[in-house]
């Protein structure tokens, strides 16, 4: 993917903190995004045009939201799928990646309702759910609408995925003030981190986010460029069976940009494919004979015993002969939530920082793991 100077981010952090949205300029005015092109920001007199630009795959539209600034005039003749009044100050997430974000912009005290409290492994989201301030707003498996309604938000975060499953019409149609995001659409872990700016957009937050996302980019490069010296590339088996297959990433997807950032070589390189592969237990098995490390074989996992359990045939890899098994679930919360789906899309450099310790032993050898640990011995 192509790379833009990070210098142009903190210019524009710059020119950001000068205002809210909704402040005059001479003319319409495009924030730079040095990763993603999943949304733009554009910045025109009286408001700021938010347009997501992939919402799912192969979604038909994109969605489209005017932010003005709290206390002025609601725009008029303007077509758009929502109107906000910002900063925000009661907002409902359908997605845990999202509080960590809002957390991260010192807007925690926003958070009014979250999809399943359970899953939830933020500290500090935690304790407001335990102090009723935030509190669980899906009721067998879909969203409570009349809770929701009651709560007041003046938006509610969540995504799309284009099917049956998509909790957000049903909202909509209710007339609660629905955001989709498309963050995890993106293929780059920067990319998919740098959505804080679409979210800190809505507290009037632009420049706290360009400088959160500028520190946490440039660790990332070094991280990278570091790994990027290593001779070695130690091939990477992913995932685990699953009622009777077996998902892996695609060669051009998400995990498979970390694992090619981390100085590793993917089993599954060589597909081109950005989303993931459902194949058979046996056509993955007859390649990960080749692999020398396993990565995330499934959640439960904590000990070689636990993968000899899932299938005995497991006990004749070479990943797990050599205890070369990791599993990234370092950090869970007390309800079972598992941090790495809540916290790391917004810290991929520590994420990027733990593969490289994992296939790099020598490199960043002091650094402590933040979310994977060995499940192979």
């Amino acid at each position: 993917m192509r790379r833009r100077s990070l210098g142009l981010v903190c210019l524009l952090s710059i020119f950001l903190a000068s205002g809210l949205a909704g402040t005059p300029a001479a003319g319409p005015t495009t924030t730079g995004l040095a990763y993603t092109k999943g949304f733009s920001i554009e910045r025109l007199p009286g408001y700021d045009r938010i347009e997501v630009k992939t919402p799912w795959p192969g979604a038909a539209r994109n969605f489209v939201y005017i932010l003005y600034k709290r206390g002025s005039k609601k725009p008029s003749g303007l077509k758009a799928d929502g109107f906000f009044e910002v900063p925000l100050r009661r907002v409902v997430s359908f997605s845990t990646t999202y509080l960590p974000q809002i957390a991260a912009l010192g807007r925690a005290d926003s958070i009014v309702g979250v999809d399943n409290a359970a899953y939830v492994s933020s500290p500090e989201i935690r304790a407001r759910i335990e102090a009723g301030k935030t509190v669980e707003t899906t009721r067998n498996w879909a969203p409570n609408i009349e809770l929701m309604i009651s709560l007041a938000p003046d938006a509610v975060f969540s995504y799309g995925m284009g099917n049956e499953w998509d909790k957000h019409p049903k909202m909509a149609e209710a007339g609660l003030p629905v955001v989709i995001s498309g963050e995890w659409n993106e293929t780059n872990p920067l990319a998919r981190a740098e959505w804080i700016k679409f979210i800190a957009a809505f507290y009037g937050e632009e420049a706290r986010a360009a400088t959160y996302f500028d520190e946490m980019a440039a660790s990332y490069e070094r991280i990278r460029a570091l790994a990027a010296a290593s001779v070695e590339r130690p091939r990477v088996l992913v995932n685990g069976p699953f009622q009777g297959s077996w998902p892996v990433s695609g060669g051009r997807s998400y995990m498979a940009a970390f694992l090619a950032d981390a100085g590793s070589s993917y089993l599954w390189a060589d597909d081109p494919g950005t989303g993931g592969l459902t194949l058979s237990v046996e056509a993955v098995f007859s390649r990960a004979l080749k692999a020398d490390y396993w990565l995330n074989p499934a959640l439960a996992v904590n000990s070689k015993a636990d993968l000899i359990a899932m299938d005995s045939r497991f006990a004749s890899l070479p990943a797990v002969s050599a205890g070369r098994v990791w599993n990234n679930n370092l950090r869970l919360g007390p309800g079972g939530g598992n941090d790495y789906f809540e916290s790391a899309v917004l810290h991929p450099d520590k994420v990027l920082a733990d593969l490289v310790k994992i296939f790099h032993p020598g490199l960043l050898a002091d650094a402590p793991f933040t979310y994977y640990k060995n499940v192979g011995n």
